[in-house]
């Protein structure tokens, strides 16, 4: 349809009553090759667009046999995927030592003063440039990856869509954490501890300030951190926004924060 509209036909003649002459093929032709140079006009004047696109192709390569037939050998991870594992793995904490002091959310995994805050944005950052380096570095396959090089460290799997599974991913690649487990278990563990520290100083809440303290960790798990301006976003504005924040907590809400900032994050 879009090709017949670019090649328009023409009237038959000057005569109010002549007849529609649909292009001739001819003409359908000319319109497929302009459309076609319009379409990749953005791969030909982009070379790193291009790059991109080789790179993922081969990180989704794969060779399907249709033809022959498998005999059940061995049931268990084979030694070549062990092996691409395992130089994922390494080619990714290469790539880390190399850059830690150039990419922001690098310096700031592997030694930093927590007043400068990993956010969202700075680990996107990292995401993306992840990404451009090797296609294949998704958290998905390198959580496998390493998986399948150290399976005793490797706890539990990162879930589709988890990016803030990188620090965990990071840290573990750096050797400063001894196991590797999905970012938002850590923060529930730091966050049953911290309840506990709190109740132990005779600090009390109610149901109410507790269901919107795991929101808050929740918050935390997903997006490193929270601030009071995310109070006007789901699900917190489904429950009243920063102006219920202030009244379930007080002038105490961004002493809260901003220690819970810190207790869930743990960078230090």
């Amino acid at each position: 349809d879009t090709i017949a509209e670019n090649a328009k036909g023409r009237d038959g003649g000057p005569s109010p009553s002549a007849t529609y002459v649909p292009p001739t093929p001819k003409e359908l032709k000319a319109a497929t090759e302009t459309l076609i140079k319009t379409a990749l006009a953005p791969l030909a004047t982009n070379p790193d667009l291009r790059n991109l696109l080789k790179r993922i192709a081969k990180a989704a390569e794969q060779t399907i046999d249709v033809i022959s037939r498998d005999e059940l050998l061995f049931s268990g991870a084979g030694q070549k995927t062990l092996e691409a594992g395992a130089q994922l793995a390494t080619s990714f904490r290469e790539y880390i030592e190399q850059n830690k002091a150039e990419i922001t959310a690098l310096q700031l995994l592997y030694s930093r003063p927590y007043k400068q805050r990993l956010t969202e944005t700075m680990l996107k950052e990292l995401e993306k440039k992840l990404r451009e380096q090797h296609a294949g570095w998704t958290e998905d396959n390198l959580w496998n990856a390493f998986a399948a090089a150290n399976p005793d460290k490797v706890k539990g799997r990162s879930q589709a869509g988890r990016f803030a599974d990188l620090v965990a991913l990071v840290r573990f690649a750096l050797e400063q954490q001894p196991v590797l487990k999905p970012f938002a278990e850590s923060v529930q563990e730091r966050f049953n501890e911290w309840l506990m520290d709190k109740a132990k100083a005779g600090a009390n809440f109610t149901s109410d300030q507790v269901a919107w303290l795991h929101l808050i960790r929740d918050h935390i798990a997903t997006s490193l951190s929270i601030e009071p301006d995310d109070f006007d976003y789901a699900p917190f504005s489904q429950r009243g926004g920063l102006g219920k924040a202030h009244q379930l907590f007080g002038p105490q809400l961004p002493t809260l924060l901003e220690e819970l900032n810190a207790a869930l994050v743990e960078l230090k």
